[in-house]
């Protein structure tokens, strides 16, 4: 390393930093979904407030409600950028990028439509409460473990 110019040892030393910060950041945030998860597998009941809710708004404002919570995930943002970054091939002309982005625009929206009408139905409810408590709790255990795992891999490089 010290045979490199000083350019390029110091891109690296801001690469390393850069890469034990998004580490860090990443591992705190899944041990938060962690605890998340397992405070609501905890819950004998989940709270009902989103039944009600849904009972009195119009199928346009859940719509909208559900694609601005979908759009503001950053996983969601995160995830698509990368399929759009591995679909584009180097040098790619403007038309290629905008038939990936409809492309990835059709597939989110049957997709969702698709989970919005199977999730739904009273049996995909009733099925869900019955398992909700071990799904909760599977989450915190895998939220966990990649938490501390990327932890551990931010201080051991």
């Amino acid at each position: 390393r010290n045979s490199l110019p000083m350019e390029r040892r110091v891109l690296i030393d801001r690469y390393t930093l850069t890469d034990v910060a998004m580490k860090v950041v990443g591992g705190l945030y899944l041990l938060w979904l962690a605890f998340k998860s397992g405070r609501a597998a905890s819950q004998p009941h989940a709270p009902d407030n989103t039944a009600t809710a849904a009972a009195n708004a119009s199928a346009r404002t859940l719509y909208l409600r559900g694609a601005a919570m979908h759009l503001t995930n950053p996983k969601a943002i995160l995830s698509w950028l990368a399929i759009v970054t591995l679909a584009l091939p180097p040098g790619a002309p403007h038309s290629v990028a905008l038939a990936v982005v409809a492309g990835c625009m059709v597939l989110g929206v049957l997709i969702f439509f698709g989970y919005a009408l199977a999730f739904s139905t009273p049996t995909a409810r009733r099925l869900y409460t019955a398992a909700r408590r071990w799904l909760e709790g599977l989450l915190a255990a895998v939220f966990g473990f990649a938490g501390l795992r990327l932890l551990h891999s931010a201080t051991h490089h």
